[in-house]
């Protein structure tokens, strides 16, 4: 992997340091020094200390006295407030609602609460604009007023956003609470009855890794299927049980796609073909334009799936549920992440190429690796197994700052970030605006805010093939998306709430 990507690491190891503090690397060759680092914490859950509250409260904070109106959170570089973006961030709030509260203080969790109703009371004028011109019922519209238009990827997202908040803050906000589950059960009921996939419109043949005459089918992405399966079982625990048999059919549909043990694409199997009948698996990020690829940041997220396995482990099907979580976790997800050195999900698989780690996405890069975290915490607390924590750890250091370095090359992918770095050089940076010794730009300058990260195309660009030879962190990307802190938020969250049962540290 150094050799692909033009760069070569030492690998230091810390496993014996048993004392917290701060202390620097210094490299030697007999008395000569090559290179020493600037002072480095090393402390237990000094990411959860440094950054919760900052990218959580305070910069969500922030961003809803920036946003249109004061409606829901200034969203990205634009002034577009997406419903896809407020659908995810809720998401990853909720992670921390649901189990963070205990190393929150209470005025913090009330702080959180109100945080959850602004991205929820966005989602709702979404849908009430949406009835308001004319959509069938339940459906919500992708922002207001710029992109009036319903994509149903957006309101799966909104299912889970609307039904996870509707359950956490019931004691807070009752009534709220009532409403919130209300409209999760009409969106739901939408996608069952009303909604049809968006066919080619915003559908990137480049991205997926699709063959060019390629033709779209009248399916549902699998993505879509996962996450219409989350919105099921959340609505389940929220007494909606009435749509159980929908979500055990979906979850179906969904092993019908899963690559074969006997036919695996080139090492790997148990990940998921994009629909029914292609030939090409899905990407962990498809996001781009307003259109069929919307949204798609969640990385073959089978959170739901994992959780059917929970609530409903008496079920005839849930012997293949577990088959499913399973040829995933150990045919795909943890031998492709260990493919590279810092153990980071891949954009996925393509054809006569293999796996790529950043060939693909135009942005929103470091919420699918933030979300990769999650994925590997849930893994390791489901099958017991610590190897998946190399991932979960992997995935958020590179945010933080263990990452391949940034170049002066790398400013060729920046809108407004630019920094001084001789040629030659690659230096680390944290990918948190305001936190660290040294932090990289972003458009808003709002402290807490996480950019999109390294990638091959330019950002908001799809103009590189995906190729071996074009992989790598060549470039670097600074508008700053509110996924990224959701993903951010969900990945600190699930490790420290793993580790008090697979490591007893409270």
């Amino acid at each position: 992997m150094g050799e692909l990507w033009k760069s070569s690491w030492w690998e230091l190891d810390f496993s014996e340091l048993d004392r917290e503090g701060e202390y620097n690397i210094c490299v030697k060759v007999g008395a000569r020094e090559l290179c020493k680092s600037e002072a480095i914490k090393v402390a237990r859950n000094l990411l959860w200390d440094e950054t919760i509250e900052v990218v959580a409260l305070e910069q969500m904070e922030a961003r809803a006295r920036l946003a249109r109106n004061n409606r829901g959170w200034k969203d990205c570089g634009s002034d577009w407030r997406e419903v896809n973006s407020h659908a995810t961030c809720v998401i990853g709030l909720c992670d921390l609602m649901n189990t963070g509260y205990r190393w929150l203080t209470a005025s913090d969790v009330e702080r959180l609460a109100k945080q959850l109703l602004v991205g929820c009371d966005y989602i709702a004028s979404c849908q009430d604009k949406a009835a308001r011109i004319g959509f069938a019922e339940g459906a919500i519209v992708h922002e207001i007023p710029n992109h009036m238009l319903v994509v149903p990827g957006d309101v799966a997202q909104c299912v889970v956003a609307l039904a996870r908040t509707s359950r956490l803050i019931t004691e807070h906000y009752p009534d709220r609470s009532d409403e919130y589950l209300e409209r999760a059960t009409s969106a739901y009921e939408y996608l069952l009855d009303q909604a049809q996939p968006m066919g080619r419109e915003g559908f990137s043949h480049l991205n997926h890794g699709a063959p060019a005459h390629f033709n779209v089918p009248n399916e549902w992405m699998t993505r879509d299927l996962l996450m219409m399966i989350w919105g099921g079982i959340e609505l389940w625990a929220a007494g909606k049980t009435q749509y159980k048999d929908s979500v055990v059919r979906m979850a179906r549909q969904v092993l019908q796609r899963q690559v074969p043990k006997d036919q695996p694409e080139g090492d790997f199997y148990g990940h998921f073909y994009t629909f029914d009948h292609c030939d090409f698996t899905e990407k962990a990020n498809i996001h781009h334009h307003v259109g069929h690829d919307t949204g798609g940041t969640f990385p073959n997220y089978i959170i739901g799936l994992i959780e059917m396995t929970k609530r409903w482990y008496d079920h005839p099907d849930a012997p293949l549920w577990h088959e499913i979580i399973r040829n995933f976790a150990y045919g795909y997800f943890l031998p492709a992440c260990s493919q590279n050195p810092f153990y980071l999900l891949p954009e996925g698989y393509f054809k006569d190429q293999g796996l790529l780690v950043f060939c693909g996405p135009w942005h929103g890069i470091n919420t699918s690796l933030a979300f990769a975290s999650t994925i590997a915490t849930k893994l390791e607390a489901y099958t017991g197994d610590r190897s998946f924590r190399n991932i979960a750890v992997g995935n958020i250091q590179w945010i933080a700052g263990l990452h391949a370095g940034i170049t002066r090359r790398s400013f060729d992918g920046c809108t407004f970030w630019r920094d001084d770095i001789e040629p030659g050089i690659a230096l680390s940076y944290s990918q948190i605006y305001g936190i660290g010794t040294r932090y990289t730009g972003c458009w808003t300058d709002i402290k807490g805010s996480i950019p999109n990260g390294f990638s091959v195309n330019p950002q908001f660009k799809l103009v590189v093939e995906p190729t071996q030879e074009a992989d790598g962190p060549w470039l670097f990307t600074d508008e700053d998306w509110i996924p990224h802190g959701a993903g951010w938020v969900s990945a600190l969250t699930t490790l420290r709430e793993n580790k008090i049962y697979a490591d007893g540290l409270l």
